[in-house]
């Protein structure tokens, strides 16, 4: 009898292995993409930022280090991946316009999924917030309202305009793109405190603190992973179950509202809905004013 067992055990087995088989030939052979097709190349061209070569030949190792470090962190973090690929479609016709309005290049579209992976609830230790992560000193300096109300670096469409404006007003002062992106990261004073004393005027040969330092080339990495992602987006938006997409919505303007869970009642919108659409309204009431909201178009 337990010989007749061990005997069934195996033909299990046997059987067992042949399906595992067959599953990987079958998705070797039918599926557009095989397993691998997650596992991103490392990119063959030459590796730029901003319309500029990145220094990565012999004299700068320094830099394919720090660029290796930040593509394999990012290529193999598919769970976060998958998360702000799922988020990118929500937000970029808006910030590709706007870079566009500007005059920035291309690149900075990857800056803000460095900065909060495109997350909407993202608060640093500092009180940077949302996807751009401003300061509150420096959103109110490029107009934006900040208080215990309102707090317009939730708007997603006015935080932008915001980031574009400043953005702008750091190449003007210092003419180069990586150091726009190290400013933004470090602060321009303390940026240029550092390039003064070490007498260096590009990003890629200055000694910085660890996050600064990191920083450009963590845009990089998922500039050159994104990159990959759009040849081969079908196939992995299907096996994550499609990316997200925004409501039909429609703004209208309202003025002071006092309790806005009854004004949704009563003007018969979703409390959630217009909480999720309008982050940048803290509490439960609108403040004395004329005010723009977005609404479900239903």
């Amino acid at each position: 009898m337990l010989k007749n067992n061990s005997l069934l055990w195996i033909v299990y087995g046997v059987l067992f292995l042949a399906l595992i088989l067959i599953f990987f030939f079958w998705m070797e052979k039918d599926s557009p993409e095989n397993v691998n097709s997650v596992i991103f190349s490392y990119p063959s061209e030459e590796i730029s930022f901003a319309w500029e070569s990145v220094p990565m030949w012999e004299n700068d190792y320094r830099n394919k280090q720090r660029f290796d470090k930040e593509f394999l962190n990012t290529s193999n973090n598919l769970y976060q991946f998958y998360l702000y690929v799922k988020r990118y479609p929500l937000y970029k016709d808006y910030m590709r316009e706007q870079l566009e309005v500007y005059s920035i290049p291309d690149d900075f579209m990857y800056l803000p999924i460095a900065e909060s992976a495109l997350r909407n609830d993202v608060v640093s230790s500092a009180w940077a917030g949302w996807i751009w992560q401003f300061m509150p000193e420096t959103a109110k300096i490029y107009g934006l309202r900040v208080d215990d109300e309102i707090d317009e670096r939730y708007h997603f469409e006015k935080a932008t305009v915001a980031a574009m404006q400043y953005f702008t007003k750091l190449y003007e002062d210092f003419w180069d793109w990586a150091l726009v992106a190290a400013a933004y990261n470090r602060w321009e004073n303390g940026l240029r405190r550092d390039m003064q004393s070490q007498w260096i005027d590009n990003y890629f040969d200055l000694y910085l603190n660890e996050e600064t330092s990191r920083y450009v080339f963590r845009i990089l990495a998922i500039k050159y992973v994104m990159q990959s992602y759009f040849e081969k987006q079908d196939f992995i938006n299907t096996m994550i179950g499609g990316v997200y997409s925004k409501p039909e919505t429609k703004t209208i303007t309202v003025w002071q509202i006092d309790d806005l869970r009854a004004w949704s009642i009563d003007n018969g919108y979703k409390y959630t809905d217009i909480k999720e659409l309008n982050a940048w309204i803290l509490g439960n009431t609108i403040p004395a004013g004329s005010w723009e909201i977005l609404v479900v178009d239903v």
